[in-house]
């Protein structure tokens, strides 16, 4: 019994081993192409900043309409707690932190500029989107318990974004069905899921598919 014990612990001490490996080659492979892709944009900047200053413009938005930056975006909720680390730990507070901060809100589909009114710096958008991150799971609540139509309440759920996934899915395995519409409305455009198509056993779907959002509960989990 004790030698299978032993054995028992050293298998699951060998598979935490590989999953965290793993996950960590992941968050790495990420991060690099995030690296990679902000560096051609930044590249491109100076360029064309040698060739012709005149045509340099003051509105960050303006340097997104590119390859390299929908890379980033791509790359979905798995970039998210890097890009956000990435504007924290630097040193500066110019158009590379922007962008990340325009990355982060549209890989979130959240508008906290507009929302909130509360940033107008990437360092300020940190602030505001780990404030945003921890009132997440309250923010649920209280719209769903709301005695608003279910209509306004699916608009008021979409608006949190996709951070707020997991914590809608609690819900609609609670007996709230009527929510669905907000996780249709946030996987829209994700390659991962085909939300064209009728879903007609709503809960089943989420309890399938419930586990594949743990990185976004996780990342709310962190600043909570």
């Amino acid at each position: 019994m004790k030698k299978f014990i032993i054995l028992l612990s050293v298998v699951c001490l060998i598979v935490v081993t590989m999953l965290t490996s793993t996950l960590s080659q992941v968050n790495a492979s990420v991060a690099s192409k995030i690296d990679q892709n902000m560096l051609s944009i930044m590249d491109d900047v100076s360029k064309l900043a040698t060739q012709d200053s005149q045509k340099l413009s003051s509105n960050p938005y303006d340097y997104i309409n590119n390859a390299n930056y929908k890379s980033i975006v791509n790359l979905g909720s798995e970039a998210l707690p890097i890009i956000v680390d990435r504007i924290d730990q630097s040193k500066e507070e110019g158009l590379r932190e922007y962008i990340l901060s325009i990355a982060a809100e549209e890989i979130a589909k959240v508008d906290l500029k507009k929302d909130k009114s509360e940033w107008s710096s990437a360092k300020g958008f940190t602030k505001v989107w780990k404030t945003h991150l921890k009132q997440i799971p309250t923010n649920v609540n209280n719209i769903v318990v709301s005695n608003e139509s279910n209509d306004k309440k699916v608009q008021e759920l979409v608006l949190l974004g996709t951070p707020a996934i997991p914590f809608i899915m609690d819900k609609i395995e609670q007996g709230n069905a009527e929510l669905f519409p907000s996780i249709d409305q946030l996987l829209r455009g994700n390659p991962n899921f085909n939300m064209s198509q009728a879903i007609p056993d709503k809960l089943d779907w989420v309890k399938k598919n419930k586990s594949q959002f743990n990185n976004l509960r996780e990342l709310v989990g962190t600043e909570s």
